[in-house]
């Protein structure tokens, strides 16, 4: 599906596992590299480009500089990866309309990609290595330019290897011409996890192949469950610390408005392998989009938000005060907290909030409906049956019983067949979760009708997604209509999920025509 507006109609080799093997070295000291804003060799005029190079290029809006850094954020020096030196990157914003262009500067000793999370794209600019393009090398560039035809909430990071745990990652809003809602302030958030140690050691760790650390011993306390559930939300990661637009417990970031002030505040879950659960001091939020997409308006006291996932919301500051904002990480005992402040003392809650009784998002989808009708055109149905597993013992973790080439995958059995599909069709899926962990389902390229009940297919009202966590035991079906032709990664969006196999790749292709001589 080519817009998140309506659905379009019909119109007139280096290996992926090549590719992510070369991203296991950790860079561990700084290039003395600033971040830049102009490009030289660029021109805003195109007449003077053209006379320079013979050809027609414009200057990028942004250029992000990808470079390795050492930082602490929770006391422990580790090596990581920022963009233009900061943790998340830089927020880019557009709005429909525009064109997306950006510079990409690898200032790296490895490889990288960069995939813009939620966009529809020309399959060359998703930024998948060894699928859609080849990986950027250390010491070159990309530009990436592409006409953007949706709004909404989304975020970029990279899809090389584990280089989006190191911090590689960053928020991207499309802004509406005209938005639908109207507002004092947007204000986006952007949560995410952290571990203090090299992340390519924690899966050797979790398969007993090195010495266990904290970061993969059960989560002690006081553990957050998800809303009507009794059971242990499982993990992969015992996180050390969790980060909010980059601010910690220790020194939270913070927001200024005045009480009667409305604002539209944009959740962006940019966590690697951590599910929130959302909530605002004194406040109800009222959702109007997810994943960048219009939804029937909700009230809800909290969000659970699986990964990956984005939420906008309306809140109305009541009354003057500091109010908390806490993200809770599910199936851990912590939390991280950000402030608004509306003339009063900036002070945050580090206490465990006191959630309502009115929950939106993961979990909760039956309550989300679009406003408009998301049927597809008329067109050949064709059905996928995916079914989500896992092998706890050697940490591996397929769709349909077979394992996309990652780096934690044994050549062996690195077997994932493509999945074929053509030009109109109407794909259906539907993820039948066989694990007793949630996977936060993503789909490059496209955006998907996530049914209320599944084999719905009928259902007008559909709300249109990129990313749905499926829960244990749980049936979720998914459509989407075949208008973007490409290979296209479907994958668990938690990444050692993802490392250790649980992808596939949608292969748009035509039937063979015989010819008669």
């Amino acid at each position: 599906m080519a817009s998140n507006q309506h659905y379009s109609k019909p119109s007139s080799h280096i290996t992926r596992r090549a590719a992510i093997a070369a991203g296991v070295a950790i860079p561990l000291a700084p290039l003395a590299v600033g971040a830049t804003t102009a490009v030289q060799g660029y021109s805003d005029d195109p007449a003077a480009a053209d006379r320079r190079t013979g050809g027609l290029q414009f200057k990028p809006d942004y250029v992000l500089n990808i470079e390795p850094k050492i930082t602490s954020p929770f006391g422990v020096p580790v090596g990581s990866i920022l963009v233009n030196d900061q943790d998340p990157g830089p927020e880019i914003r557009y709005t429909v309309g525009d064109t997306f262009r950006v510079l990409l500067q690898n200032h790296l000793d490895t490889p990288c990609t960069v995939h813009w999370h939620g966009m529809i794209v020309p399959n060359w600019m998703d930024g998948v290595p060894g699928i859609t393009q080849m990986p950027i090398h250390s010491r070159q560039s990309f530009f990436v330019e592409y006409p953007l035809v949706q709004s909404g909430s989304y975020w970029y990071h990279s899809h090389f290897g584990l280089q989006e745990q190191l911090g590689l990652h960053g928020p991207l809003i499309i802004e509406e011409k005209t938005p639908p809602y109207a507002y004092d302030h947007d204000v986006t958030c952007f949560g995410t996890d952290w571990v203090n140690q090299n992340p390519y050691t924690l899966i050797p760790q979790i398969r007993g192949d090195q010495p266990a650390t904290e970061a993969v011993a059960d989560p002690k306390g006081d553990l957050y469950k998800l809303p009507g559930s009794n059971k242990v939300f499982d993990v992969d990661i015992n996180y050390p610390g969790f980060m909010l637009n980059g601010g910690t417990n220790a020194k939270p970031w913070s927001f200024n408005c005045r009480k009667g002030d409305r604002l539209r505040l944009r959740l962006i879950n940019g966590a690697t392998a951590t599910s929130f659960r959302v909530a605002l001091d004194g406040h109800e939020m009222e959702i109007i989009q997810c994943d960048g997409n219009p939804c029937v308006p909700i009230k809800v006291d909290s969000i659970c938000m699986a990964v990956a996932e984005r939420y906008d919301v309306l809140v109305t500051i009541k009354n003057t005060g500091t109010f908390t904002l806490h993200w809770c990480a599910l199936g851990q005992s912590q939390q991280v907290v950000g402030v608004i402040n509306a003339d009063g003392d900036g002070k945050a809650n580090l206490g465990r909030p006191a959630f309502g009784a009115r929950v939106g998002g993961m979990g909760h989808y039956g309550s989300l409906r679009s406003p408009n009708d998301t049927r597809p055109p008329e067109g050949p149905v064709r059905t996928f049956e995916m079914e989500l597993g896992g092998n706890m013992m050697d940490y591996l973790w397929s769709m349909s019983g077979e394992y996309l080439s990652e780096a934690f995958v044994p050549k062996y059995i690195a077997d994932a067949a493509p999945l074929n599909i053509e030009y109109g069709e109407r794909v259906r899926i539907r993820f039948t979760n066989k694990t007793t962990m949630w996977h936060p389902m993503h789909l490059h390229g496209h955006f998907y009708r996530l049914l209320a009940q599944p084999g719905k297919w009928d259902q007008r009202d559909a709300i249109l997604k990129d990313t749905v966590g499926v829960g244990p035991g749980q049936h979720v079906d998914i459509e989407f209509y075949a208008d973007n032709p490409g290979h296209w990664i479907c994958h668990c969006h938690n990444l050692y999920h993802l490392a250790a196999g649980m992808g596939r790749i949608f292969h748009y292709g035509v039937e063979p025509v015989g010819l008669e001589v």
